[in-house]
């Protein structure tokens, strides 16, 4: 007997096609994501606290989708449901102040205008597979940017750093492990001894890893796939794409940049030993991705 479609009910709305955005760190997730927000009835969290904790169990450890699906299906949707939840406290439209006690749990005048839900969280892409267990309707847009401007930026981000602690980077457990784009047992030996722009690069390369695995899990209706450097100077037909896969009304004003692009910025902000490391970590998708 088949089961029936789960149902999510948020802010007194039916969640129906939400859209997640993913890409590796530093791929223009935030650009898209601040278009999104922006179009008529959408609402698009990122970075809730709740969320990240959902999302980096999965991402740190794949196989628990496997071991407990129902359960991390669960998790996801709980997560996400109460980052969606408009109130007079957690709303961003609504103005500081008092409230009263009976009043916080309760929609704002907001969530009223809200009938699309999405997430742009950072490193969603490691959790791709679950959430599209989670929400079968899911709607997915991945960016692919080139992989040496996005390992100068990591390496200027301590955020992205601080993974590669020892205390973090907990690599026992899990083999293969895409969030560190570690896949052999070679590599998880070599691991410790990598150059940081090594490391960044393999995580780079086990994003668009899994990037290239969603294209073949998806549909075009349900996944969509940018490039970031088309999208400077190809801001309206990112946005028509935009609108005609996700449904939201899109401006192409709103992926407008004012600040630079950092396109090929890698060329003056990485040493020559970082190039190497990273060329001989990433050369095969780098070329695949026709970044020569």
């Amino acid at each position: 007997m088949k089961q029936p479609s789960y149902i999510l009910v948020v802010n007194g709305t039916k969640v129906h096609r939400p859209v997640f955005v993913l890409g590796a760190p530093h791929s223009g997730v935030n650009l898209i994501a601040r278009a999104l927000r922006r179009a008529p009835g959408f609402h698009v969290g990122g970075g809730d606290t709740g969320v990240l904790n959902a999302i980096y169990a999965v991402a740190r450890r794949p196989s628990v989708v496997e071991e407990r699906a129902s359960g991390t299906a669960s998790l996801l949707r709980d997560a996400f449901a109460e980052s969606w939840q408009l109130t007079p406290l957690t709303c961003p439209l609504c103005p500081p102040g008092r409230v009263a006690a009976r009043e916080s749990a309760d929609p704002c005048r907001h969530a009223r205008r809200v009938t699309r839900f999405g997430d742009a969280s950072p490193d969603l892409l490691y959790s791709a597979t679950a959430l599209n267990a989670a929400f079968s309707d899911a709607v997915f847009v991945q960016i692919i940017r080139d992989g040496r401007d996005v390992v100068a930026d990591m390496l200027d981000d301590e955020q992205s750093l601080a993974w590669f602690r020892p205390s973090m980077a907990n690599l026992d457990h899990e083999l293969p492990n895409p969030f560190f784009g570690i896949e052999t047992q070679q590599e998880r030996e070599e691991y410790p001894n990598q150059s940081v722009a090594a490391k960044c690069a393999m995580r780079w390369r086990g994003a668009v890893r899994l990037s290239a695995q969603l294209r073949g899990m998806l549909g075009a209706d349900r996944l969509m796939t940018l490039r970031y450097e088309d999208m400077f100077g190809g801001e309206v037909e990112t946005a028509e794409r935009l609108r005609e896969v996700t449904g939201a009304r899109v401006s192409a004003v709103e992926l407008v940049r004012t600040d630079a692009s950092g396109i090929g910025s890698w060329r003056n902000r990485l040493t020559g030993d970082q190039r190497k490391d990273v060329r001989s970590i990433a050369h095969a998708e780098l070329s695949r991705l026709g970044y020569t």
